[in-house]
């Protein structure tokens, strides 16, 4: 089980739950809880700091998507427009 520790970004009120012994945080962008990696806590943060300290509109974000650069299909975690 991943125990989360502090980054070199401010920190944020997030809602983490818990289930069967498995830990969630709530996606803001995706509306939805997904499992609580350290991949996904460093990435919660990172939106957030995007969205209250730079005013970046959620709008804006796709997380986890793909573009398409001339015929290369490329992956991103997180996406600005």
């Amino acid at each position: 089980m991943f125990k989360p520790g502090p980054l070199n970004l401010p920190s944020y009120s997030l809602k983490i739950k818990e289930e069967n012994g498995t830990s969630y945080i709530f996606d803001e962008i995706r509306k939805k809880y997904l499992v609580l990696t350290p991949e996904e806590w460093v990435r919660q943060h990172l939106i957030q700091f995007l969205i209250r300290d730079k005013k970046y509109p959620r709008s804006l974000i796709k997380l986890e998507g793909g573009l398409k650069l001339n015929s290369l299909q490329k992956r991103s975690d997180i996406l600005l427009f």
